[in-house]
């Protein structure tokens, strides 16, 4: 992800929150939620958008199943969810003299009982590597603890909505994926160049 153009924060945010949560805590079928055609007018008002009544409810049933509440509200200002882009980057280190072709070795390691059998790679230092990641991305908050997954999160008060994430995922120490949210190119070079320094290959299972 390049630098972005930056989305002003809209006037009535919180009350839009606040509406979605009243709505989402309706747990019938949205079409006899008794309040919603007064819920909409109000979502209407503060939004300044034309909704419909059925649009409203079904946004707002069971939101966190497919976006946050910030991703939610961000929808019914602008009715589209924010951009967000997702790259998984996925590391390993072959012992020497051995070639194993990408794909097949990251299907063999993703799996646990695959996992285990494949001889080829070295064991990967994650809490040398976890320690690492914490050092370069100190202002990011992060878990305390070496335990994988860790994730990384860095969020921006003037745009809720738009998060920064990288989860660490370990496979038995042979393979970790590094799963990189909304994150800056510039964020993911070092990163890439961060596990070079481990001796690591790259690799991009969605190539």
């Amino acid at each position: 992800m390049t630098e972005r153009k930056m989305t002003m924060l809209p006037e009535h945010y919180e009350e839009v929150k606040e509406l979605i949560e009243r709505i989402a805590d309706y747990y019938g079928p949205v079409e006899e939620n008794p309040l919603l055609e007064e819920q909409t007018a109000e979502m209407r008002r503060l939004t300044g958008r034309d909704q419909e009544t059925e649009e409203v409810g079904n946004w707002c049933f069971e939101y966190w199943s497919r976006a946050s509440l910030d991703e939610t509200a961000y929808f019914f200002f602008h009715g589209d969810l924010p951009e967000r882009e997702e790259i998984e980057l996925v590391f390993w280190k072959l012992k020497p003299g051995v070639a194993m072709e990408p794909q097949a070795l990251h299907e063999k390691l993703r799996y646990i009982k695959t996992c285990a059998k494949v001889k080829a790679v070295e064991l990967l230092p994650m809490e040398e590597i976890v320690s690492r990641f914490k050092e370069r991305f100190s202002d990011w908050d992060w878990q305390e603890d070496h335990d994988l997954p860790t994730t990384f999160r860095r969020a921006h008060p003037e745009e809720p909505w738009h998060v920064e994430e990288i989860m660490l995922f370990g496979y038995e120490e042979k393979m970790l994926s590094v799963t990189c949210t909304n994150v800056l190119e510039a964020d993911r070079m070092d990163i890439l160049q961060m596990m070079e320094g481990f001796g690591c290959s790259t690799y991009r299972p969605e190539e």
